[in-house]
C-alpha cells in the first residue's frame, strides 16, 4: 500500500459553486481518502492511497483531469 499527499492548485474556477463542484468530484476519485480546502498558495490538499506506484499514478492522473485543477504536487509518505 502506498499513500501520498497531493497538493492542488486551482485554475479556472469562477466562484464557490465551482469549488464545491470540484470538492465533490475529488471525493468521487477512487483512492482519494480526504479532501481539505486550504488558505495560502496551495488551494486543496488530498490524502490518497493506492495499492502500488502505478495505482498512485492513476489516482493523480484522475485528479489532474478534473475541471478546475491547474496543477498538482505529490508527496509520497515514507514508511518509518
Amino acid at each position: 500500500m502506498m499513500s501520498a499527499y497531493v497538493l492542488v492548485q486551482l485554475g479556472d474556477v469562477s466562484g464557490w459553486s465551482d469549488v464545491d463542484e470540484l470538492h465533490h468530484a475529488l471525493h468521487a476519485v477512487s483512492g482519494v481518502k480526504t479532501v481539505h480546502l486550504l488558505a495560502g498558495p496551495t488551494d486543496i490538499m488530498l490524502y490518497v492511497e493506492a495499492a502500488d506506484q502505478m495505482g498512485l499514478v492513476n489516482v493523480v492522473a484522475a485528479v489532474r483531469g478534473l475541471k478546475g485543477v491547474r496543477s498538482t504536487d505529490t508527496r509520497i509518505v515514507m514508511p518509518m
